[in-house]
């Protein structure tokens, strides 16, 4: 039996139900036809998230990657809303599959729970008892229906989906893990305080592999503020989901929650 020592103190953590959101372009970096990939990343990010959960803590993971790591296995150059689907049908299985092995060797059960536009409107109540028995990973279902294919395509619905999420089962905490280290201003420069971002901070465009830009990441995680929901963009490297639940999380941006 393998025994994986504490990384955080239970008095420590400052959260009880927190949401991870990671995106298309970096849980795929590095991706191939024989591993569709980042391997690294899931393996540190369920190491993490699996000491938290023996510590009670509520973890949910909106994971994109299903079209993305599809993409990769097939070799495809997409051109269609069709074309995604198919990817989609063929990166789903290998995302959940990583995942759940990456935690079963954590000793925490892991489930998958595929979201559609009407699950949207009526939060399933069956989220909320999975998060009691394990982790849950969850993703838009983008195999299913063109309306949602388009709506991927248009907007940041990963963003907003993971959003969602996080008012649905009453989350404290939302951190979207991206490839940079959070919002940056003209000069380059890290804004610590996602609160002070106005209409003078110029966003990057989408991702290459997801539909995720900084804008929409922003917009969602002030909404959350003032629900009372703490946001945080991160890169994701090193420790950072328990560096924000230790509140000791630098170098990223911060959506304090407003009481």
């Amino acid at each position: 039996m393998i025994v994986f020592e504490p990384k955080v103190e239970t008095k420590k953590i400052q959260t009880a139900r927190i949401v991870i959101k990671i995106g298309s372009s970096t849980i795929t970096e590095g991706g191939t036809a024989e591993q569709p990939l980042n391997l690294t990343l899931i393996n540190n990010i369920a190491e993490q998230c699996s000491d938290l959960f023996k510590r009670g803590v509520q973890v949910a993971i909106v994971s994109s990657g299903a079209v993305a790591s599809g993409k990769n296995l097939l070799g495809t150059a997409e051109n269609t809303i069709r074309d995604r689907q198919v990817e989609a049908v063929f990166g789903q299985p290998a995302l959940i599959y990583a995942w759940i092995k990456a935690f079963r060797y954590q000793g925490v059960i892991a489930g998958q729970m595929l979201l559609t536009e009407n699950d949207l409107k009526t939060p399933p109540e069956a989220l909320k008892k999975a998060l009691e028995e394990g982790i849950v990973i969850i993703n838009a279902n983008d195999a299913i229906s063109d309306r949602e294919m388009k709506q991927l395509l248009i907007s940041a619905d990963n963003d907003k989906l993971a959003g969602f999420v996080a008012g649905a089962i009453g989350a404290d905490t939302l951190v979207i893990l991206t490839d940079v280290e959070g919002v940056k201003n003209t000069q380059g420069c890290i804004i610590q305080d996602g609160l002070l971002i106005d209409g003078r901070v110029i966003f990057d465009s989408k991702s290459k592999d997801g539909t995720d830009g900084m804008e929409s990441k922003v917009k969602v995680l002030k909404r959350l503020a003032k629900n009372g929901i703490k946001g945080v963009i991160a890169a994701a490297k090193g420790d950072i989901v328990l560096d924000v639940v230790r509140g000791t999380a630098t170098g990223c941006t911060i959506f304090e929650a407003k009481n």
